[in-house]
């Protein structure tokens, strides 16, 4: 990385696996030998105990995250004006952001300010996620689900509720297959789910395994008997080993899932990991089939691209980037369609304004370069708007 620049600070983020930097980012990040190595994640050094400029692990990425420095509002305001442009050119009207590793409130002031200037061009829905690390961490994020108020935005941006990494060591990881239950883990998310629920507060967890979803829904359903969560429209993200019997579950909650495409870059790891289980992750047939409200989403640019003609040719095909098929549990290109627009809308408490096109909604749309319902199904990762409308109004036009 020295060699494109040794004078501007360069980080990359390689999905949640580690981060690189450059000397530069390495000396303004104040990062050196002494350094100590962040919770879940490791600072590599070289053979004579220098920073070698790769941090490992989730726990690495997002201490290098909380590090990088603001930009200040006007350029922030321009950064998000261009990404929103990006995803306008993309066919993105609206989209939900789970928050992430090193992520506050002052990361969504640039997209408040834009919008009371009415020069959003895109829809942005987000949840709050602090991810604790050990009990005092908790006590110190219950403060704050106590005092959280959400929905005081608008149609254009708003913080809907709470997610999505509920308590760290209770957090199951993708690129594992060995994650443990512990009863000492699930104590705090029975803390945590309790305090959200008092407060009628919208959860979306990340819940992948088979083990963890279980036992999640053991806490859910003994916090129900409580607290009444049905309404809530409590969620779980990836639920990549999920059952029959587990979807059940859910619906007696009145849950609905959220099912991402990673494996669309992420795929031969999982493999790897996963063996013949990988085939069936996402779930995405048997899900669609359980009848369960579903959503169908990218999960963020630094695990799959933002793109959604992508997400709907794998949700379709199973096809990773390089056109090797990972997934063998498929949709009709409809039931994709339906999942990634009306459905979606759901989870942000808009499917009376966006997701359909429909009287008395908002006129959010595309025009497409060829009918994504009739080209060739592998086809549709080609597709691209030549037009984009929010609110009425051109945002895009190619």
């Amino acid at each position: 990385m020295d060699q494109i620049s040794k004078s501007i600070p360069l980080v990359i983020q390689e999905v949640y696996l580690r981060t690189f930097l450059n000397s530069a980012a390495i000396t303004q990040l104040n990062i050196n030998e002494n350094t100590p190595d962040p919770r879940g994640g490791k600072i590599l050094k070289t053979a004579n105990g220098k920073v070698s400029g790769i941090v490992e692990g989730a726990g690495g990425v997002a201490f290098i995250a909380a590090k990088l420095p603001l930009p200040n509002p006007q350029e922030w305001q321009e950064n998000v004006k261009t990404y929103a442009s990006y995803l306008n050119q993309l066919g993105i009207t609206a989209w939900y952001d789970a928050g992430g590793r090193g992520i506050d409130e002052r990361h969504y002031h640039a997209y408040q300010s834009l919008a009371d200037q009415g020069k959003l061009t895109v829809r942005a829905f987000y949840t709050t996620m602090q991810s604790p690390s050990n009990p005092e961490e908790v006590d110190k994020v219950l403060l704050e689900v106590s005092a959280q108020k959400p929905f005081q935005g608008s149609d254009f941006i708003d913080n809907i509720g709470w997610g999505e990494s509920l308590y760290g060591p209770a957090t199951t990881t993708l690129l594992s297959s060995d994650y443990k239950v512990q009863s000492q883990n699930m104590e705090q998310v029975r803390r945590l789910i309790k305090a959200i629920a008092s407060k009628g507060l919208m959860l979306n967890a990340h819940v992948e395994m088979k083990n963890a979803i279980d036992a999640y829904l053991d806490e859910y359903e003994a916090l129900n008997k409580e607290i009444p969560i049905k309404g809530l429209k409590w969620s779980f993200s990836h639920v990549d080993q999920i059952s029959i019997e587990q979807i059940n579950r859910m619906k007696k909650l009145g849950m609905s899932v959220g099912l991402h495409c990673r494996p669309l870059i992420q795929g031969q790891l999982m493999q790897n990991v996963h063996a013949d289980y990988s085939k069936t992750m996402p779930p995405f047939r048997m899900v669609q089939d359980s009848g369960i409200t579903w959503g169908l989403g990218s999960d963020a640019t630094a695990v799959t691209t933002a793109n959604p003609f992508y997400n709907l040719d794998f949700a379709v095909t199973g096809r990773m980037v390089n056109g090797k098929k990972i997934n063998y549990q498929s949709v009709t290109r409809e039931e994709a369609l339906i999942a990634h627009t009306r459905n979606n809308a759901k989870f942000l408490f808009q499917e009376n304004n966006i997701g359909s096109i429909q009287p008395g909604k908002y006129a959010d749309l595309l025009v497409l370069n060829k009918d994504y319902l009739t080209v060739p199904i592998t086809e549709i990762r080609n597709l691209f708007p030549v037009a984009t409308m929010v609110a009425g109004k051109f945002v895009f036009m190619k």
